[in-house]
């Protein structure tokens, strides 16, 4: 079986590992992303693994031709960015499935672990389907979901994914080879909902209208792409890296402001609109990562107000 990989992240490795461990016949076509680093790392693992490679340098062409001459039996597509008009593939034979990281009409739109996070969902979830004229539309044959534990974060989610996906593949690739039709999944009463890639005001931490869990939430979804989840100091950005909520503030006078920082000789805690205290771990600022235990050397003293 000739399997293709379509990507331009390194978020396809651990399957496409896994199918050539399997000595199935893996083509990896690529499209380099602004990461440089991401980038080589792709190219050492292909270049180790020995798997055809092939690098697009012009994105209106470059696929087609090669999913056009390939003769594969399947490809999947994970963080492509470009929307693949199946218009060019009429008489190309393929099998093609995206994999999404973000569960099933409800988060489709190219960041669904950012918004899953950032809405605070107790489940979060992946999806594969299959491919269709628009971005994350086409008929879903697998999903997955896994309980949203404290620690995650965007980064340590995208790689949780990575791993969980090689099920769906695999999934997929069992049917194929016993000649099995691929059953879809019934999303029609699901709620549809398209996320756009976030802006400032998505990663704005809004002291007067935020809970201390919404904004420990947004914490983790802007960690670590993001260096954080965005706030202000007389004038000056400041990016909240770690956050937890550690006590309520019922004994604060009352006129305290959501926002304000309550103490910060030996730790960070500030005061949130719904009377919690949170504890800021880690933070950068002015291009250093900084403990929130030192924090009061750079002025971020008792009574001052963020935001």
């Amino acid at each position: 079986m000739r399997i293709g990989v379509i990507s331009n992240t390194d978020s396809f490795i651990p399957f496409a590992y896994t199918l050539a461990a399997q000595q199935l016949q893996v083509y990896v076509f690529f499209s380099p992303p602004k990461d440089a680093f991401v980038h080589q790392k792709v190219l050492a693992f292909v270049k180790q693994a020995k798997l055809s490679f092939t690098e697009e340098t012009n994105a209106n062409n470059d696929l087609y031709h090669w999913l056009q001459g390939g003769n594969y039996d399947i490809c999947f597509i994970l963080g492509y960015p470009h929307l693949i008009r199946l218009d060019r593939l009429i008489k190309c034979p393929t099998l093609l499935f995206n994999i999404h990281f973000g569960p099933l009409p409800g988060f489709r739109g190219p960041v669904p672990v950012f918004w899953q996070l950032k809405n605070g969902i107790d489940k979060i979830g992946l999806s594969i389907h299959k491919l269709s004229s628009k971005f994350d539309a086409g008929p879903v044959v697998w999903a997955k979901e896994t309980n949203d534990l404290p620690h995650y974060n965007y980064q340590l989610v995208n790689k949780l994914f990575s791993q969980l996906c090689i099920e769906g593949v695999f999934y997929i690739l069992q049917l194929l080879a016993h000649r099995m039709p691929i059953p879809e999944i019934d999303t029609s009463k699901l709620t549809s909902a398209y996320h756009k890639r976030p802006v400032l005001s998505d990663v704005l931490i809004n002291w007067q209208i935020m809970s201390s869990v919404a904004i420990c939430n947004l914490v983790r979804a802007c960690n670590p792409w993001n260096k954080g989840a965005l706030t202000s100091f007389n004038g000056q950005e400041i990016k909240l890296i770690d956050a937890t909520i550690v006590t309520q503030a019922s004994n604060l006078a009352t006129k305290t402001k959501p926002g304000t920082i309550v103490e910060a000789e030996h730790r960070l805690l500030i005061y949130c609109k719904d009377d919690n205290l949170i504890n800021i771990n880690m933070l950068f600022y002015n291009e250093c990562f900084i403990p929130g235990y030192q924090c009061k050397y750079l002025g971020l003293n008792k009574d001052t107000e963020l935001g």
